[in-house]
């Protein structure tokens, strides 16, 4: 990796039908890529890019092709590109590293990165996770899961997919429910984070996005928690220039 600032960003769930104008935050999000491109010697992109990504052998999401190109273009003027799964875009293989460069993560990672220790990961791998929602993520991670859902027609799992997203988002945004969900969840981020110094004290960052909440917490005197926030409403992102951490917002 080469100088430069390394940025951090999450949840922006590209392609939902549950927004008004899901091209404007595409565009945005390509806006604000190009804006870094020239500063940036690596994006991390810490889950839920995608609203819904499944590669078939030879088929591929339709849209996004703005943000796709934008990648490719940082990519070939060295700029690293890091996506983790998260719980709405799992299903990433071959295509992205071969198409763009891209280093597609699966579990969280522990790196250094311009001298200091992070820690990172989507959040819903090391946060509460309810015994239905682990026995999903078993079956999504599933190989023969994958193959067998892969012999679907893309038209009838497409569709599957964008319903079952409509549903679960207005299902979980009544406003009392939303909160007391994210409170929970920040809880038991801070737990694990806490926990996991107590053998790892070296990390300086864990970095976590999924609950779409904007947090920099102090753990200890050489330690913080970030959670990145959101580009469905807060538009917003860490970055790390090597001497300080910042969360900043693209208005």
């Amino acid at each position: 990796m080469g100088a430069g600032k390394i940025y951090f960003l999450s949840d922006i769930h590209l392609g939902n039908r549950y927004l008004d104008d899901p091209l404007a935050i595409e565009k945005k999000l390509v806006g604000w890529l190009d804006r870094i491109a020239d500063e940036a010697a690596a994006v991390y992109f810490l889950g839920d890019v995608f609203d819904y990504w499944y590669e078939y052998k030879y088929v591929v999401p339709r849209g996004h092709v703005r943000f796709l190109g934008k990648l490719a273009e940082i990519s070939d003027k060295g700029v690293e590109i890091h996506l983790f799964t998260g719980n709405h875009d799992i299903w990433m293989f071959d295509y992205l590293p071969k198409e763009i460069g891209a280093v597609i993560h699966r579990e969280p990672v522990e790196t250094e990165l311009l001298g200091k220790k992070f820690f990172l990961g989507h959040g819903d791998e090391v946060g509460y996770r309810p015994l239905k929602y682990r026995l999903i993520q078993s079956i999504f991670r599933n190989r023969l899961c994958q193959i067998l859902y892969s012999t679907i027609h893309p038209r009838w799992t497409f569709g599957f997919a964008q319903r079952w997203s409509l549903s679960s988002r207005k299902s979980g945004m009544a406003q009392t429910r939303l909160l007391e969900k994210q409170l929970d969840n920040v809880k038991h981020l801070e737990t694990f984070a806490q926990s996991y110094l107590q053998t790892h004290g070296d990390i300086n960052y864990f970095i976590f996005g999924h609950i779409h909440v904007i947090l920099e917490e102090e753990l200890t005197r050489d330690s913080k928690l970030i959670i990145t926030g959101d580009w469905l409403q807060e538009f917003s992102f860490a970055v790390w220039d090597g001497k300080k951490l910042s969360l900043q917002y693209v208005r």
